[in-house]
């Protein structure tokens, strides 16, 4: 499930861009959706509202809006491979803001399990055919604010009250709603507003069939509003649950797991990304993903201490 909720997320947000090009106004979109979840969840009483600092959720908050703002730029000025590949590198920003916020040195095999990650973004960031510096540059600063995120996350529920990873993720979807509506308001405001006109000229009924395909080609037909509407809402919802999925699958894995689980996900997204969008990836590219991408689990597993010759004694 855990899967098919990103894939479907990347997927449906690159039709999105690909038909309506304000980003902000997306990402923005996707945060507010999760609010169609959030409140009933709690206003109901399905779960219990959390107690927390509001000083620390906000600073999160702007990391995770950031981040995901970069992340929905990048996919949409690059192809979803490409953005995913260059995501890889998230666990070098990782190493830099612990560093910077707790002081943390890495060990050495920490820093050469890193080397294989770099040279392989670097080998298909130059065999990407459409390459764009923009889009790499958005994926990269997706990497450091969700890297800070990460980082931020750990001293926050370490030293503040204790909080679910689900409890955690829906306080900071509130918080960055609200943090980035006024920044995308400025930054696109009206002209998405006239966009959204310009684009939703379909009278065709909403066609529930079509939402569930995730059917959108302008070159076939304009969509409706109310279908373009709700094809965002969903893009959202998709995108709110794969995050909570991740949540909760993760706190089921050991480390190991994780380390594969986040690998063999990021091999889906790029395999999907390319057979929808008949974008395939060059020879270079190839190697390039898979230098990456195995450079992560490697990381990863480093990291847990399973390559560890004393756990394995033990």
């Amino acid at each position: 499930a855990w899967y098919v909720l990103n894939v479907q997320y990347n997927l449906y947000n690159k039709k999105i861009l690909n038909a309506y090009d304000f980003p902000y106004t997306t990402a923005l979109i996707q945060l507010g959706s999760g609010l169609l979840y959030i409140i009933p969840k709690y206003a109901l009483g399905f779960a219990k509202w959390p107690s927390f600092s509001s000083s620390n959720i906000s600073l999160l908050s702007f990391f995770h809006g950031g981040g995901h703002y970069a992340t929905v730029m990048s996919l949409g000025a690059g192809s979803v491979a490409f953005a995913n590949v260059v995501k890889a590198g998230e666990p070098l920003c990782s190493v830099l803001m612990g560093f910077l916020f707790n002081g943390a040195i890495p060990a050495l095999m920490e820093l050469i399990a890193l080397l294989p990650i770099i040279a392989g973004v670097m080998i298909a960031s130059m065999a990407e055919p459409e390459f764009s510096m923009f889009a790499f540059g958005c994926a990269m600063l997706s990497n450091f604010l969700f890297a800070a995120r990460g980082t931020y996350a750990k001293i926050c529920m370490e030293k503040g009250p204790k909080m679910s990873g689900a409890d955690l993720f829906a306080m900071n979807t509130i918080f960055a709603f609200v943090l980035m509506a006024p920044i995308t308001f400025v930054m696109e405001g009206q002209s998405a507003i006239t966009g959204f006109e310009q684009l939703t000229t379909g009278k065709a009924p909403l066609d529930y069939m079509a939402l569930i395909n995730g059917e959108l080609d302008v070159k076939k037909g304009k969509p409706s509003p109310s279908y373009f509407i709700a094809y965002q809402l969903v893009c959202g919802l998709y995108y709110y649950f794969y995050n909570e999925m991740a949540f909760m699958v993760l706190d089921l894995l050991d480390p190991v797991g994780q380390a594969v689980g986040n690998t063999v996900k990021r091999v889906v997204i790029i395999v999907a990304g390319t057979i929808v969008f008949n974008k395939p990836l060059t020879t270079n590219g190839i190697i390039g993903s898979s230098v990456a991408i195995g450079g992560v689990l490697l990381y990863s597993l480093v990291k847990s201490g399973a390559l560890s010759s004393k756990k394995k004694q033990s």
